[in-house]
């Protein structure tokens, strides 16, 4: 009875793998410390290895529908973290996971001189892991 149930265990196992879509992004967590917003983008610095700090700028333009990036509200002791995909090695879209209260610690503001042109480079994200 035992080898029977084990059985039927592997061929499901086996069909399901066989019928299941793998993914063409590859997503990688990173965990944010601090957004920072502009009238012209965000800063966002976020957690490199253990005791590392790194950031990237995304530009206001990204936020349009359809575009490379998105930002989801909420709150909880997982905020604010962020989700970068990567498709064929290469950067495609971003969805940011920040906090709904934009009293909180994590939000920030750049100074408009201080932001000011510098999202207007930005192609894409490259992290520093």
């Amino acid at each position: 009875m035992k080898r029977k149930v084990i059985a039927l265990l592997v061929v499901g196992l086996l069909a399901f793998s066989a019928f299941a879509e793998s993914s063409v992004f590859y997503p990688v967590r990173l965990d944010v410390l601090k957004i920072f917003s502009h009238s012209e983008g965000y800063r966002v610095m976020y957690r490199q290895g253990a005791v590392g700090v790194a950031e990237f700028l995304v530009p206001i333009a990204w936020f349009q529908p359809g575009g490379k990036a998105e930002i989801i509200l909420g709150h909880g002791s997982a905020y604010p973290y962020a989700m970068v995909y990567f498709k064929d090695g290469k950067f495609d879209h971003l969805k940011l996971f920040l906090v709904n209260n934009p009293l909180d610690a994590t939000w920030g503001q750049l100074s408009p001189a201080a932001g000011h042109g510098i999202f207007d480079s930005v192609t894409e994200i490259v992290l520093k892991l």
